[in-house]
């Protein structure tokens, strides 16, 4: 078997289980593992990749993307091109640039998700503080979102008027767009599913943290607890048609 060269990329801390995991599947496999965060790649044009502004990485065979991390929008933007320009070179990227573009940016996800026929939340996203505030007095509980983010940082609940203006206001006032979305109802649990290939490999109710009054996210990385568990038909075809999609 011949030995494979991987980049792992993370970005606040190689010990990360997450991380972890995945530079241990790849020794397991008999290849090698090479972690590294995207900040420290350096690119050239044509072709050529330096980790840390020493070592050459442009021989590598692929690279598996657990996070980008956060940043400005030169960051974000930079880093996903940098995927982008890895791709090009002819080095195997997990997931795909484009997929990762589109999922790290809610507002295209939920555009191609629509344009499927797949249901979604009512959304509003913008830059003008009167017309998403309309909207949230015309839907009544309501979501405010980072447009790009994750591990359900950063979000609010708004279920008062006079805090979502504020929310929104303050929100404003930073130059970050609006990104409001109406609260779906649902019991104390939602689900996660996981494609690979085309393929349902596994799902999870994600439960909302216990004892924790007012808390409504589910988020593990939040205190929310995980349980496996099987997807009806309904489910498995939403969840492979949104992979697909995306």
């Amino acid at each position: 078997m011949t030995n494979s060269i991987f980049g792992v990329v993370y970005h606040e801390n190689v010990n990360n289980w997450a991380t972890a995991g995945l530079i241990n599947a790849i020794k397991a496999k008999g290849h090698t593992p090479m972690p590294f965060r995207l900040p420290d790649i350096a690119a050239q044009i044509p072709n050529k990749f330096t980790h840390l502004n020493e070592e050459d990485i442009s021989h590598i065979d692929g690279v598996l993307v657990r996070t980008i991390g956060f940043g400005t929008g030169d960051q974000v933007t930079y880093r996903i091109s940098l995927l982008e320009h890895l791709e090009d070179a002819g080095i195997y990227v997990m997931n795909p640039a484009y997929s990762f573009r589109r999922a790290k940016d809610k507002y295209a996800t939920l555009t191609a998700l629509n344009k499927a026929g797949i249901q979604v939340p009512r959304t509003f996203i913008g830059e003008n503080l009167e017309a998403a505030i309309n909207f949230a007095d015309e839907v009544g509980d309501v979501i405010i979102k980072p447009l790009i983010g994750a591990r359900g940082m950063g979000m609010i609940r708004a279920e008062h008027k006079e805090l979502t203006y504020r929310a929104m206001k303050f929100i404003h006032q930073l130059g970050q767009v609006l990104y409001v979305q109406e609260l779906v109802q649902k019991p104390d649990r939602d689900i996660r599913a996981f494609v690979i290939g085309g393929k349902l490999i596994g799902a999870m109710y994600r439960y909302i943290p216990k004892g924790v009054e007012g808390e409504w996210r589910t988020n593990v990385h939040g205190g929310g607890e995980a349980e496996a568990t099987e997807l009806t038909p309904e489910y498995e075809e939403c969840a492979l048609k949104t992979a697909e999609v995306l």
